[in-house]
Order: C-alpha cells, then sequence, then structure tokens
C-alpha cells in the first residue's frame, strides 16, 4: 500500500518577511513625513510602537485562517510564530512606552488611549499564554477556552487604542500618506477580523 504523501507547507516563517516588508513600509512612510521639519531622521523610539503595531494587525489577519492561507501554510506552525512575535511585540511596546512615560500628558488623547492600548495588550497577552498555550502546566484547563479567546480579543481593543494614539499627535496625524495607509490597513483588518467573528457564530 502507498503511503500518503505528506503535506508540504510553506515556510511558517513567511510571516515574519510580510510583518517585517509591511512595517518598513510604514516606517519609511513616517520618516518621509518628517522630511523637511528639522526633526532629524531615524525615529526609532517611534519605530519601537510602530513595529508591534503592524506585527498586530498582520497577525489578527491570519489568525482568521483565511483560505488562501491555510491552503498553503500548517496552522499550528502559524500559531507557535503568532506567539513568539506577540511576546516580542509586547516587549517592544513596553520599551517605546517607558521612554516616552508621561511625556502625552498634554494631549489627553494620545496619553489615555496609549495607556489604554498597553493595558488592553497585556491583558490579552497574559491570558493568551495563561490559558491558550500549555506553557504553564495546567492552567490551560482552568478556564474555557472561549473565554480565554473572547479575553485574549482584547488586542482588537489595543490596536484601535493605538490607532487613536497616532491620531493624537498633530504632526504625525496630518502625515501623507503615513496616516491615511494606516488608517486604511487598521481598519481593514479591524472590520474584517469583526465580520469573521460574525461569520463563526
Amino acid at each position: 500500500m502507498a503511503e500518503v504523501a505528506k503535506k508540504q507547507y510553506k515556510s511558517k516563517y513567511h510571516i515574519l518577511i510580510w510583518i517585517a516588508v509591511l512595517s518598513l513600509a510604514f516606517m519609511g512612510m513616517l520618516e518621509y513625513g518628517y522630511l523637511g521639519t528639522g526633526k532629524g531622521h531615524w525615529f526609532w523610539k517611534l519605530h519601537l510602537g510602530l513595529v508591534p503595531y503592524i506585527s498586530w494587525l498582520v497577525l489578527t489577519y491570519i489568525a482568521t485562517r483565511p483560505k488562501w492561507f491555510i491552503t498553503r501554510y500548517n496552522p499550528t506552525e502559524m500559531y507557535q510564530v503568532h506567539r513568539i512575535v506577540g511576546i516580542v511585540g509586547v516587549v517592544m511596546v513596553c520599551i517605546h512606552w517607558y521612554i516616552y512615560f508621561l511625556k502625552a500628558l498634554d494631549n489627553p488623547l494620545a496619553f489615555w488611549a496609549g495607556y489604554i492600548s498597553t493595558a488592553a495588550m497585556l491583558i490579552a497577552l497574559i491570558f493568551g499564554v495563561i490559558y491558550l498555550t500549555t506553557w504553564i502546566g495546567n492552567k490551560a484547563k482552568s478556564m474555557s477556552r472561549k473565554k480565554a479567546i473572547w479575553i485574549h480579543r482584547l488586542n482588537l481593543v489595543a490596536i484601535v487604542a493605538a490607532n487613536l494614539h497616532v491620531h493624537g499627535f498633530g504632526r504625525i496625524s496630518k502625515m501623507v500618506p503615513f496616516m491615511p495607509a494606516l488608517d486604511v490597513f487598521t481598519y481593514a483588518v479591524v472590520l474584517y477580523y469583526i465580520y469573521w467573528m460574525i461569520k463563526q457564530k
């Protein structure tokens, strides 16, 4: 009897390439927005927040398991990358947060949206690690997977709040093409994810 050929999937690390390409594109648009302002260039402190933001959007879209994706990539391997990128992203955001701690006090939208985003992201991460992985023993069994997934979806709140946080800074919010491109990418992913959730019911 002939053995069933094991399906050959594309590399799970392609996700990292997509994140890198999109991050570089948005970093370039942000740098372009600062040209001629006398502020210099290579705003790495801002990029510490921008790169995780783009990563969230890519991972949020992939989490809907689009048909084109699951026919080419192994979903189990994708979630392995998802976890690692999520943790690295949170670390980068926390460094971004630490560097700019309390520096947006004079701008309520930027200040509160930034802190709401960080809090939602941390809660989503903690519940994701404790209840959606086997990294911490049997904790995953102490809460239903459905409830844990819903709490993990606070990442959507984090994404929207992060977008509002960026809008809170006058100079950046007026940058073209950076801000329009970021808004289109953000709300296309968020609305698609909400549509996908409704479709699952």
